[in-house]
Formats: structure tokens, C-alpha cells, sequence
């Protein structure tokens, strides 16, 4: 049996600070958590606790802090009686997940998902099947496990959300986890399956980027074309080294002065938007017929990222860099995956990769067909992007556009497996970067769906 104590006060502490708490009534499971002013919470409000979550069940199991909306991750205990502490306080309400995904572990006899709220006063062993505190104590046991009812929801907010029109505004994400408030709403039910739902003919996504040919016409006219001179074009590697390249292969082209210092200073904002720098993740298995892919630590890259999205999307100067990438490529911004924004410490990395992969042909963006990676500063030492099956790396430059493609020229359906590449670990100062992942059909269609494994 393992016991980690984490902290949870840095996330609690936000909303009672501004004279406010998340409050239920301990002795009513299904309430809702509601937002009333301190002097209103009276005990609640104030008295901190350490509470103690104990997983008897066969799931890893994610801890939520119920907020009263989704719920805030907080912590993720394993199996076999594994314990995690968190300094809480009395009235906070919590939840629990299959790890990696947002699908609620419920009780089986009643199909409930399960609760915990803490309210010492309860006493200890009182109601453990069922989601109460045992004071301070919460156990989920052995028999918890996922619903077996496909079409549920797993927030109270579910309902709320649906009637503000979140199901035809946000539809994969709220398909997959509000799906029972949806059926009513807008009979999306049966698009909870991804096969239904995620197919290019009914996402109006069968139009490729590029067909025979493209690649090599596109490199060319940034070679050869005046109007990119403004951007100080480099050819590094071309097939018959053509435009003085410096190598004899797939192309791989460099533009020294593509960001001014505005546009790097808008990315570098944009991160600090929604959860802000992350330890990056990869997705792992296909959790059920929704097509939700469990996020996992990533093991081969140790990197923080950051997804530029909604109002970072908005922000000047990162609009003025994704339109001018629209205008090199020719390719719509609908292809494009939204900007990750990436912080690499001394020492960390990215081990050996490619963008893309066989079975992405078959997805509904297809391949990434195309890679735009932005330098956002002068790297002191290392931090190179490294191609290891052709020996060439690249060094970051503040301000410099990396360009490469993941497909063949003469069959875009394939990948290019000479496109394999690292980030070589930094070994002096840090290393900021963007970069833009361009698909070959509607990428943008695909996330709104919840089609790509991932719902942001």
C-alpha cells in the first residue's frame, strides 16, 4: 500500500480567498455544487483538513475537484489500495474518473457515480460504498467501475450547458460527456459512436491539401520566388541539391526572418492563457466506442507545452503569423492543428520522432502532411532539431521558420520515413518554440467533433 500526499490548497484557496466557496449539502448526494458568499458557507468556508482518497478499485482513478462545472484535476491514485492525502477544507466536494479520460467510475447496483464530500462530523465507515466521507477518509471500492450505460452524463452541469446550445457549439466534446442532455436536446445520441461521427464525407472533409506534385512545386516557388527574399530563404536540403542546398534529400528549408518581435511576444502570451505550460503528454488507448484517447505522461519527451487556443487564437500577432503561413503553403487554416507552444529546460528533450504516422491515412485530417516550427529565441547551447537518418540539425534562431514535410512528393498518402527527427536536449539557457501541424484533409472540423482522440 502506497501513500502520496499532495497539496491542494494552491487550487482551493483561489475561490475562498474571494469570498466565495463551493458548497453542497453533504446530506443530499446528487446536489449540485453552488457558489454562495463565505459569511453564507460559515464552517465550510474556512476549515482546512487533510482528507485521504484510499482505490480499492481495478481502475486507475483520477481525483476532480468539484467546482461546480467540470471539476479540476487534481491527483491520480492507482490501483491496489494505493492512498493519496490532499490538505482540503471542510465542504469540498470531489470526484473520480478513469485515468486519463473524464468517463466517471459509478457504483454498479445503482449506476451513480461516485461523490465524496468532506464533512468530518459523518464519523469514520460511514457510507463508504456510496460515495459519503468517513470524516476525513474516502474509499472507492473494489466493485467501482465505468458505466455501462453508453449514453449518460457524468457532470450535473451537463443539462445547464446543453440548453445554452453547447451541444451544436461544441459538439464532440459535449457528445462524449454530456451525451444523455444532448439526445434530448439536439437527438445527437447516436453520434456518441466515432464510427458514426467521425467519417470525411458527413465532416465535409475530402478534399486534400496536396496530390502529386504539390510538394515539390510549393519548396520550389520558396526557393525561387522574390517575394519570399523579404523572409531570407534557405534551402538545407533538396533532392539533387538544387538552390544550393547544403544536402541531397527530402526539402528541408529554413526562414531566417519570418516573425518580427511582436508576433514572438503575442505566442509567448497566448501560453499563458487556459492551463498555461504543461508537462507534455501523449494520447494513449481508445477508451470504449467515443473514440476518447486516454492522455498519458509522455515518457520520450520531457518538454512543457502549451495550446494556443480560443482567445490566445485571437490575440494580433498570432493571427498575423498563422494567416502569413496560410499564405506561404496556399493551405487553409482548416488544416491546421491549433499552435503548440513549446518550453524546453536545461537538460530536457525530445527524443527520436515523426508528425506523422501510417495510421493517421486513414483519419479524418489524414496525415500531417507539413510541419511549421517557429524558434521564439536564441538558444545558448543545444536545443537543436536534429533529422537522424539524414545527419542534418538545425539551430534555434529568435524569429526563425523551420520548414519540412512528413509526406512524399509523388504520394502524399505516405509518410516519408526519412522525416524521422529529436530535439536535442538544452544545454544552456532555455528554448521557446511554436509550431503549426499542417493535415492533408479538415483538421479543424475534426477536433470541433471530437474526432481526434482529443477533447480540449
Amino acid at each position: 500500500m502506497n501513500l502520496i500526499a499532495l497539496p491542494l490548497l494552491w487550487i482551493l484557496s483561489i475561490a475562498h480567498a474571494q469570498e466565495e466557496a463551493t458548497t453542497c449539502n453533504p446530506d443530499h448526494e446528487t446536489c449540485s455544487a453552488s457558489r454562495v458568499s463565505a459569511s453564507a458557507a460559515g464552517k465550510f468556508s474556512r476549515h482546512r483538513v487533510s482528507a485521504s482518497f484510499q482505490n480499492h478499485s481495478p481502475y486507475r482513478a483520477d481525483i476532480h475537484y468539484d467546482d461546480g462545472w467540470f471539476g479540476k484535476y487534481v491527483a491520480t491514485i492507482e490501483t491496489n489500495g494505493e492512498i493519496v492525502q490532499l490538505d482540503t477544507f471542510v465542504g469540498d466536494r470531489f470526484f473520480v474518473t478513469r485515468h486519463g479520460v473524464r468517463e466517471g467510475l459509478v457504483d454498479p447496483a445503482t449506476d451513480e457515480q461516485y461523490f465524496f464530500t468532506v464533512d468530518p462530523s459523518q464519523g469514520q465507515n460511514a457510507g463508504e460504498d456510496k460515495g459519503k466521507s468517513n470524516g476525513v477518509q474516502f474509499v472507492l471500492p473494489s466493485h467501482a467501475a465505468p458505466s455501462k450505460t453508453k449514453c449518460k452524463d457524468r457532470y450535473p452541469v451537463c443539462v445547464k450547458e446543453s440548453n445554452r446550445g453547447e451541444c451544436t457549439a461544441n459538439p464532440g466534446w459535449m457528445i462524449v460527456n454530456c451525451c444523455e442532455s444532448c439526445e434530448l436536446k439536439e437527438g445527437f445520441g447516436h453520434l456518441l459512436d466515432s464510427k458514426v461521427r467521425c467519417t470525411r464525407e458527413r465532416l465535409n472533409a475530402t478534399i486534400p491539401a496536396w496530390k502529386e506534385g504539390t510538394l515539390d512545386a510549393l519548396f520550389t516557388k520558396w526557393a525561387r520566388d522574390n517575394e519570399y527574399k523579404p523572409y531570407y530563404p534557405k534551402v538545407i536540403s533538396s533532392p539533387g541539391k538544387i538552390f544550393d542546398a547544403e544536402h541531397d534529400g527530402p526539402w528541408i528549408m529554413i526562414f531566417d526572418s519570418f516573425l518580427d518581435d511582436e508576433e514572438i511576444d503575442a505566442l509567448l502570451k497566448g501560453a499563458s492563457f487556459g492551463d498555461g505550460f504543461q508537462r507534455s503528454t501523449d494520447q494513449g488507448s481508445v477508451i470504449g466506442g467515443s473514440g476518447e484517447k486516454e492522455k498519458v505522461i509522455s515518457t520520450h519527451r520531457t518538454s512543457s507545452n502549451a495550446w494556443c487556443r480560443k482567445e490566445c487564437e485571437e490575440l494580433e500577432g498570432v493571427k498575423r503569423v498563422s494567416a502569413r503561413i496560410e499564405k506561404f503553403t496556399g493551405i487553409p487554416q482548416n488544416n491546421y492543428e491549433s499552435f503548440q507552444i513549446l518550453k524546453y529546460q536545461v537538460g530536457e528533450y525530445y527524443k527520436t520522432h515523426h508528425d506523422s504516422s501510417s495510421n493517421k491515412e486513414n483519419s479524418v485530417s489524414g496525415h500531417r502532411i507539413l510541419t511549421f516550427f517557429l524558434y521564439l529565441n536564441d538558444v545558448l547551447e543545444g536545443g537543436e532539431t536534429h533529422f537522424t537518418r539524414l545527419n542534418i540539425s538545425v539551430k534555434p534562431k529568435k524569429g526563425r521558420a523551420l520548414v519540412w514535410p512528413s509526406v512524399l512528393n509523388e504520394d502524399p498518402s505516405l509518410s516519408d520515413m526519412r522525416m524521422y527527427h529529436e530535439a536535442r536536449p538544452v544545454k544552456n539557457g532555455i528554448k521557446l518554440a511554436a509550431n503549426h501541424w499542417i493535415h492533408q484533409f479538415d483538421s479543424k472540423n475534426e477536433n470541433l467533433w471530437g474526432c481526434s482522440g482529443s477533447f480540449a
